[in-house]
């Protein structure tokens, strides 16, 4: 990937397909975003530039998908969360290492680090376990 390539979805996609996540940050004021964004949520402005994560951080909310969309529908049940990464950015992603069946084990709060998972669907998603 070019440092100098615009923020897209599919550049985003393509990070995370090769297992190597970036997230966008701004040039003035250092904010990290993700997904990419052209503009700057904290400052506005427009001078972006693609950074690496740590891939740690905190789980702040999750689901568990028991009926999902057609594509996704053999990968069900599933969690998905929101995930504040320690960069400050929150970001959605599944989740790995929790039980589905019991999802009252799960405490909001708890610490994540970044993980892959390979779905049948033949996408790769951005995961998080238990640090």
């Amino acid at each position: 990937m070019n440092d100098e390539s615009k923020p897209t979805v599919e550049a985003y996609k393509q990070y995370i397909e090769s297992e190597d996540f970036h997230a966008y940050k701004c040039v003035d004021c250092g904010a990290v975003i993700a997904p990419p964004s052209g503009t700057c949520y904290a400052c506005g402005s427009n001078k972006m530039e693609w950074t690496t994560v740590k891939g740690t951080g905190k789980l702040v909310a999750f689901t568990v998908i028991h009926i999902a969309p057609e594509a996704f529908k053999a990968e069900a049940p599933y969690y998905v969360g929101i995930i504040e990464l320690d960069e400050g950015t929150r970001i959605t992603g599944r989740l790995k290492g929790f039980d589905t069946n019991h999802p009252e084990e799960v405490s909001l709060g708890s610490r994540v680090v970044l993980d892959y998972e390979h779905g049948e669907s033949g996408n790769t998603y951005l995961a998080f376990r238990p640090e």
